[in-house]
């Protein structure tokens, strides 16, 4: 095994569990994927076990399949609370642990990280991490549901040796709640291959044509799900707001979601039909994201997006919500602009801004486009995960 980032060599092949609640488009599976295909190829022997995805949402089973990751699915993993099934889901994870004798299992979003980790612990695995791509318990929830959330955290992270997070901002957030000591905390930012999303090789006027755009109108998009946590509804009435002073403006949503009725209802309800383009789930984003001149988010909570990366990739200013790690990727006014979550005119604003000046616009792209390689690579994001693990490993005496 390669020994680049190790003091030592690894003496043997660790075996490694990703766990993960769905294995639906997001900023959790992605990530998942891409350390099991780099840790797969430096010879750990890499697995991920996920719960069936709800219906209606796309899955990333073809893409992992073609980047040769063993992804298998236990069916009593399932995203909703339930206290029966999810009892049998901790059974039926301790059994598969014992069975695969695991070194590190390595668990990805809330109810696979709080059921994963207790299970791990039973089976006595001896490595046990967490990864958090933004906590499951937040303010727009009610106080009752965010505390059980917040107690269910603390009891995981009393045998977890390592939490990872995707910004700061999540670390001083779970402390402030009391999850886990600042010791088991480490910031891994999540990485992107910087290649696809910078060698695109795409013919904007055609791909303008068949999305139904004019070739000279400017683009504001966004790559995101239709789901409450992004606040769809604030992008559509940021739009209504610019095309009241800019109507050749169009705008493009790449994502689907439990949203969608509603979403194509407002469309409508705010006369956007003719401007507003709602593509679903899409493969060819590296390609979209070159057909817009602005980048938007309009969430009211995140972890730290991996879209601020690849659209970062593709030279765009953002104007995002100022939540959670947003900050971290975004230099308000060198980058792009953060604006508070809720206030859709002010984002829209702030579009405009940007919109009518070209010169802005190109300097904040290009500004986000020099630093994504430094804080974004996926080879970046592996090397560190391969340090925690041997690290944690050697200490217990799993490697010499």
């Amino acid at each position: 095994m390669p020994a680049e980032n190790n003091d030592k060599p690894v003496t043997r092949k660790l075996k490694v569990l990703h766990l993960i609640t769905q294995f639906a488009v997001g900023g959790a599976t992605e990530p998942a994927i891409t350390t099991c295909r780099l840790l797969s190829d430096a010879g750990y022997a890499t697995r991920i076990l996920a719960g069936e995805t709800d219906p209606g949402q796309e899955t990333l089973h073809e893409y992992a399949k073609s980047a040769g990751v063993r992804v298998e699915t236990l069916a009593s993993m399932r995203r909703s609370i339930h206290p029966i099934h999810d009892y049998r889901c901790y059974i039926d994870l301790v059994k598969y642990m014992r069975l695969h004798k695991f070194d590190i299992v390595h668990t990805h979003s809330s109810k696979a990280g709080f059921l994963g980790r207790m299970a791990a612990a039973k089976a006595s695995v001896p490595v046990i991490l967490h990864n958090i791509h933004g906590w499951g318990h937040h303010d727009n929830m009610g106080r009752s549901a965010r505390m059980v959330y917040v107690h269910a955290e603390r009891t995981a992270a009393k045998v977890t040796d390592r939490l990872l997070v995707v910004a700061n901002a999540n670390a001083e957030k779970g402390l402030k709640d009391g999850i886990g000591t600042r010791d088991q905390y480490e910031t891994v930012y999540n990485g992107i291959d910087l290649d696809r999303f910078i060698q695109v090789d795409v013919d904007v006027p055609q791909l303008k044509d068949s999305l139904g755009i004019p070739k000279d109108a400017m683009v504001v998009g966004t790559v995101s799900r239709l789901a409450p946590q992004k606040a769809p509804d604030d992008f559509l009435r940021m739009a209504a707001h610019i095309h009241a002073s800019a109507p050749h403006v169009h705008f493009v949503y790449v994502g689907g979601g439990p949203l969608e009725k509603q979403f194509t209802a407002t469309i409508a309800e705010l006369g956007l039909g003719n401007v507003v383009h709602a593509l679903g789930y899409r493969s060819d984003v590296p390609e979209l994201l070159r057909v817009f001149d602005v980048f938007v988010l309009t969430s009211l909570w995140e972890g730290l997006p991996i879209v601020f990366a690849q659209a970062m990739c593709a030279n765009l200013p953002i104007v995002a919500t100022n939540v959670d790690g947003a900050p971290e990727a975004i230099k308000d006014g060198v980058n792009g602009f953060l604006v508070q979550p809720k206030k859709p005119i002010e984002q829209a604003t702030r579009v405009l801004e940007l919109l009518l000046n070209s010169t802005l616009r190109k300097s904040m792209g290009s500004a986000g486009a020099a630093r994504v390689a430094d804080q974004f690579a996926e080879r970046s994001m592996v090397n560190h995960i391969q340090r925690i693990y041997d690290e944690i490993a050697r200490s217990k005496g799993i490697i010499d």
